[in-house]
């Protein structure tokens, strides 16, 4: 047989080609419906960069005007000066894969060729989760971010550094003097704004200022809701909400401990939590921690990797966050079960939350893409080809090329009385 190894294994291509470009595209504009940051970043695409890995983007610069009176004698103008500046973007190679059993119940629908229904659904997310990840995290490699309350790190945010009207008025001021010039409106003929992704929590310290008119989404006159998740407008600032600036226990340490063994995927959820039996029969439904008595039921902790005292980093892609249901000594149980592998020594914390909002006010992050994601079906290769293997991959880089165009503001959100 053409595509049999010596030893037995039957395997054949992938997708087709022509199927290949579809289920690209599909992925693509399920990425964009579904993804929040990523639509306002600009889309580069550069298939040469496969080969280089490196993709250069190339900005001319307005010349400067020389607004002195000539002399009627002048005979040759010097002219403006022209000059130009660039971005490099190293390509990065991200991927991830789905493996389920042929009898796995909660996905057997999958098994009868329902391959786009995995595009636009649980692969469709993968991939649109890990995009939006990207982008967050490009948006918040800016140069110069502002934190409320005069403070200077994301640690040092307290309680009650939370967002206020005057912050916004003050970013708003700062762009407007600096000639950013908006996002366009996705409408034909539609005007150009300032566009700020925060979360929700931030949205209800706004509303609920003293001094804030807020105008509601059922209240514009003639510019309405032209965003996804739009939420309101004040001061000319459309408001969009997205929990991926919600960052939990970012900020001030307030009580860690360290895994005592490995975890593996599918352990340290509850038997139940009042409602929804979760986890798999035979899992593990804790975790032990070496000190569970500095966490309390309720706490969201995250488990990530780093140094004992400080808060996740936005760049660990292991971290897990997960709500504490019962304690039982050093055995925590969570809500939901664990996703991800995780390694004796990790650290596990609780801190204060951080809220990130990003004032947006023209293109400042790029996606350069050399290969765009798209799916693989792989063969099954286990001795009794049981196990499905769905995966994606895409050679692109989320990077910060113009930090003048957007402002960061960290804060606190107020705790709410429920």
């Amino acid at each position: 047989m053409p595509y049999a190894y010596e030893s037995g294994d039957i395997l054949s291509t992938t997708i087709p080609a022509s199927q290949r470009t579809y289920y690209e595209q599909l992925l693509l504009d399920t990425i964009r419906v579904q993804s929040i940051l990523m639509n306002f970043c600009s889309y580069k695409e550069d298939f040469e960069a496969v080969k280089s890995g490196r993709m250069t983007f190339t900005e001319v610069l307005d010349a400067a005007p020389n607004w002195e009176a000539h002399p009627e004698s002048t005979v040759w103008l010097k002219g403006g000066h022209l000059d130009s500046r660039q971005v490099s973007l190293e390509l990065e190679i991200h991927g991830d894969v789905l493996k389920f059993n042929d009898y796995a119940d909660q996905v057997t629908y999958w098994n009868r060729g329902d391959l786009r229904g995995l595009v636009r659904g649980k692969l469709g997310q993968l991939v649109t989760d890990e995009i939006d990840i990207l982008a967050r995290n490009a948006f918040l490699d800016h140069t110069s971010p502002y934190y409320a309350g005069g403070k200077t790190t994301r640690t040092g945010l307290l309680a009650a550094d939370i967002m206020t009207p005057s912050y916004v008025e003050d970013v708003v001021v700062d762009l407007e003097e600096a000639n950013i010039p908006g996002i366009f409106s996705p409408e034909d003929g539609g005007s150009k704004s300032i566009v700020c992704v925060t979360t929700p929590r931030v949205i209800r310290d706004i509303r609920h200022a003293a001094e804030s008119p807020w105008m509601e989404v059922n209240a514009y006159e003639q510019t309405g809701r032209i965003f996804r998740n739009e939420v309101g407008m004040w001061n000319g600032v459309r408001f969009i909400k997205s929990n991926r600036l919600h960052m939990r226990n970012y900020g001030e340490v307030l009580a860690e401990s360290t895994l005592v063994s490995d975890t593996v995927p599918g352990q340290g959820a509850a038997t139940t939590d009042g409602v929804y039996t979760v986890g798999q029969a035979g899992a593990t439904a804790y975790i032990t921690v070496v000190d569970g008595s500095v966490f309390s039921v309720g706490d969201s902790l995250t488990i990530h990797a780093g140094s004992a005292g400080a808060p996740p980093s936005e760049d660990d892609g292991t971290q897990e966050t997960r709500r504490i249901v019962s304690i039982d000594g050093n055995n925590i149980s969570f809500d939901t079960p664990l996703l991800k592998d995780h390694t004796a020594g990790d650290v596990v914390t609780n801190g204060r939350d951080v809220h990130a909002s990003l004032f947006i006010g023209g293109p400042s992050v790029v996606m350069g893409v050399g290969e765009r994601p798209n799916i693989r079906v792989l063969p099954k290769i286990d001795d009794l080809q049981l196990v499905n293997r769905y995966s994606w991959r895409g050679f692109l880089k989320l990077q910060m090329y113009r930090p003048e165009y957007t402002r960061i503001v960290y804060t606190s959100g107020a705790a709410l009385s429920i």
